[in-house]
């Protein structure tokens, strides 16, 4: 029987030295061999590095060296006030910031993009790997890109599961405590891969899948899930126990505490998740898994700030035909684009999307060559899981609502917010 567990970092418990000071102490005192520690890049250098890529993309490259600059300085800084500055740590770091600048300006977009992106989640792993060293953790850094096997599709890449599983038991066969990265892996022909934003959830559960691990537990910086986000609601409580069934649909509708494929794999298994607080660990945790039910049975409320909609119709005002709409989702998934809601009538639809400088003009402009397009901006998409009228009543008062769409347990609203809101 495997006796491995999971442990997964997000951003913000490696952001700065305390916070990583913190997670050693957390492995020190809550892990224990066999266990593969999976971290994020830290703090916000997932969004630096995306500016840093939407500024090359710009053409301002002067704006692009200020960004990649800051995000060196911000973790040399972190390693150095860890007193970890020495050894063949800088080496190790400049190389991944060589690597990622030297990326071929003519690959295409979705490649680069996990090229010059996945070096926040290397660099990060090299830093966490050495501190835990340090700190008397002895620890063996790993790379999940000759590990995880994906296809070509970059920023959301399918993982070859049988080339997968055998590649993390041949790289950990030796029982132990490993450092790897979230978020990214490599293609067919040996490129870096990334599977989607926020996916080192996903790759904590692909490890513990692979390993038939005991459990897996993701450190964050809430006490568990809670029901909404609380710098957003109000009268928020923590979920006791999640099913496997309630948790995969909360994580599709953007609970940011889940990523959304991070249940699938762990049902698979049966394994346990825990959702526990890296600064008070001691707190009550979230426990997802084989439960009956929802505990306690409340509304979950999802917010999703920065969207847009994008309507479009034929040009004719003839109808939409199931032809025009591949067109499409063809268009918005070569771009990488993904789809939060959408609602069709019979010469329109609209596409609610997550703002993005880049992929949205693109997508624009494409669609703009044979349809009538509008574009809304500046939007907020609430999804209400399990919602009572209360709730609904209080969603009105927010703003003015653009979208409404009901299906079984679930409210979407696409809505322009009131200044106050």
């Amino acid at each position: 029987m495997s006796t491995w567990s999971v442990f997964k970092f997000g951003g913000a418990s490696v952001k700065d030295a305390d916070a990583l000071r913190n997670a050693i102490r957390v492995v020190r005192e809550h892990g224990r061999s066999p266990l593969v520690v999976v971290v994020s890049a830290m703090g916000k250098t997932t969004n630096a590095l995306e500016a840093y890529l939407q500024q090359r993309e710009l053409g301002d490259v002067s704006a692009a060296e200020a960004i990649l600059s800051e995000v060196k300085d911000f973790h040399a800084t972190i390693a150095q006030s860890l007193g970890l500055w020495e050894g063949d740590l800088p080496g190790l770091i400049s190389s991944e910031w060589t690597r990622m600048a030297s990326i071929d300006p003519q690959a295409p977009y979705g490649r680069r993009y996990d090229a010059i992106v996945s070096a926040g989640e290397v660099v990060s792993s090299y830093i966490l790997n050495a501190a835990l060293c340090e700190g008397g953790v002895a620890s063996h850094w790993a790379d999940a890109r000759t590990m995880i096997k994906t296809n070509a599709d970059h920023r959301r890449a399918v993982v070859y599961w049988d080339a997968t599983e055998q590649g993390i038991r041949e790289a950990m066969k030796e029982p132990g405590i490993y450092v790897s990265q979230g978020f990214i892996a490599s293609g067919p022909e040996g490129e870096i891969t990334t599977l989607g934003r926020e996916g080192s959830d996903y790759s904590a559960a692909i490890f513990a899948y692979a390993l038939h691990a005991l459990e897996l537990t993701i450190w964050k910086d809430v006490p568990g899930v809670l029901s909404g986000d609380p710098k957003f609601f109000s009268d928020v409580v923590l979920l006791e126990e999640i099913p496997y069934a309630t948790a995969i649909e909360l994580a599709f509708y953007g609970a940011s505490v889940i990523h959304p494929k991070t249940i699938q794999p762990l049902q698979g298994r049966g394994i346990v998740l825990h959702v526990r607080s890296f600064l008070d660990p001691e707190l009550p945790a979230t426990r997802i898994g084989a439960v009956p039910q929802l505990t306690p049975k409340v509304p979950c409320w999802i917010r999703k700030a920065n969207q847009v909609v994008i309507t479009v119709g034929t040009r004719d005002l003839s109808f939409l035909s199931e032809g025009h709409l591949a067109d499409v989702y063809r268009i918005f998934s070569d771009l990488g684009l993904l789809v939060n809601l959408a609602q069709h009538a019979a010469v329109s639809s609209r596409f609610c999307v997550t703002a993005d400088r880049v992929t949205v003009p693109r997508a624009v402009e494409a669609l703009r060559g044979n349809y009538r397009v509008e574009v809304l901006e500046d939007l907020t998409l609430f999804t209400i899981h399990r919602p009572h009228d209360a709730a609904r009543s209080w969603l009105a008062n927010q703003g003015t609502i653009l979208l409404d769409q009901r299906s079984g347990v679930v409210d979407q609203v696409v809505m322009h917010l009131h200044p106050s809101a």
